[in-house]
């Protein structure tokens, strides 16, 4: 009997998707499912999808030649020849520092993924399916930290399932691309007054994007890929809940819309030996789009938060040198801008332009393809000055400092 995945949540009305994966892709779909998040750089954006890419700084547009094609380029799958499937898991650190006293509670997460890929052997089409998290956060701040009426937490969820398809046009070109389904939530909270009282939004929606991809490969050493991603917003649903009750007004039904921006990635691989694979790419997000999030929670006036953010980009370079006996190491470097100004700054989303740098090691093991990769990520000390004053005189103006720590671990499977 072929085994059946049946998704329960958080995407209960995506199970006919999940007809015939390994039955190994259950434990991390059910990781998927309870999982926090952490925002890395470039708004809420968790920009680092597969333990491999990582390794190469996440350059990996141009090369694609795994089942994580799914995410980087779905044009890639078309490289690939039977059954792949692979988990990976993203362990991060995010420490944050305001003013060389208040230290964030330090937010250890895992940001797991999973991706199964199709190719027929001598088919010029493939399919993927794959699960990952696009965009996301969880910041908690100590209530002492003097912008308790900015924020004290937030949490931002965005669990993806895409299903793509790639076709080879030509031996040189590829295309692909399908729709993602996306299971959004948020939590954010507030303090009322410097002295007490919370107010909390919490809401959940569903939306739908779509990944586009095309990969041209004139020869064997140089291959060129682009990738599209559109953007989606969601208008998550649910309460407003102040506290103490009385006297605040207790609970009441809530809504806000959350917006995501489009994604456009362009690479470049250049491969001077067979053993040798470097790549460069640049990827853009039109944070733009990010501009006043309305906490709808009638009959009292709507709660605004002016972000007015801006468009940014990755930039991403990575180097692979592969053995004969199949083992290879890669290195790599993103840099990471911000999309925070600060003249709307909110500690909520402690933004900054990061530096991370990557170093990771695969192989086989047994019956598996296994890749560890090591990251370290750091920011230049953010000097913020003029960010909005709220109505008990605070603002979070104030030098932020920034550092991750990071390990990613994958396994895949040939069959």
């Amino acid at each position: 009997m072929t085994p059946t995945l049946s998704f329960n949540s958080p995407w209960p009305d995506l199970n006919y998707l999940m007809t015939t994966p390994p039955r190994s892709l259950r434990l991390t779909c059910l990781l998927a499912t309870l999982a926090p998040l952490t925002l890395l750089a470039s708004g809420t954006r968790t920009g680092f999808k597969d333990a491999d890419a990582t390794a190469r700084g996440n350059a990996f547009a141009a090369t694609a030649d795994s089942a994580a094609a799914i995410y980087y380029n779905p044009a890639g799958l078309t490289q690939l020849s039977g059954q792949e499937f692979s988990a990976s898991a993203y362990v991060v650190e995010l420490q944050t520092e305001y003013n060389g006293t208040v230290q964030m509670q330090r937010q250890d997460h895992v940001l797991p993924q999973f991706y199964y890929a199709y190719a027929p052997p001598g088919k010029d089409y493939a399919f993927g399916i794959g699960g990952y998290v696009p965009f996301g956060l969880a910041t908690n701040w100590n209530p002492t930290s003097g912008f308790n009426t900015i924020a004290t937490s937030a949490k931002e969820t965005d669990y993806a399932i895409a299903a793509v398809g790639a076709y080879k046009l030509s031996p040189t070109l590829s295309i692909g691309g399908g729709p993602v389904f996306h299971r959004l939530s948020a939590t954010l909270s507030r303090d009322i007054t410097p002295l007490g009282g919370v107010f909390t939004f919490d809401g959940s929606d569903y939306a739908v994007s779509f990944n586009a991809g095309l990969r041209w490969q004139p020869s064997a050493q140089h291959a060129f890929g682009l990738s599209y991603q559109s953007n989606y917003s969601g208008n998550l649903t649910g309460t407003s809940s102040f506290t103490p009750s009385p006297p605040f007004p207790g609970v009441l039904p809530a809504s806000a819309r959350f917006t995501y921006p489009e994604v456009i990635i362009a690479g470049y691989s250049y491969r001077p030996a067979p053993e040798w694979n470097v790549e460069a790419d640049v990827e853009w997000m039109d944070w733009n789009r990010v501009n006043t999030i309305f906490i709808n929670n009638a009959p009292l006036p709507a709660e605004a938060l002016v972000l007015n953010w801006r468009s940014s980009f990755f930039y991403d370079f990575g180097v692979t040198r592969t053995f004969s006996n199949g083992l290879h190491v890669s290195a790599g470097y993103t840099y990471a801008e911000n999309s925070t100004p600060n003249a709307t700054y909110n500690p909520a989303v402690p933004d900054a332009n990061r530096q991370l740098v990557g170093l990771g090691a695969g192989g086989r093991l047994g019956g598996f393809d296994v890749q560890l990769t090591l990251q370290y990520g750091w920011a230049a000390d953010r000097t913020v000055t003029g960010s909005p004053v709220s109505t008990s005189l605070q603002s979070a103006d104030g030098v932020y400092h920034n550092r991750t720590n990071a390990l990613a671990l994958s396994f895949a499977r040939h069959f």
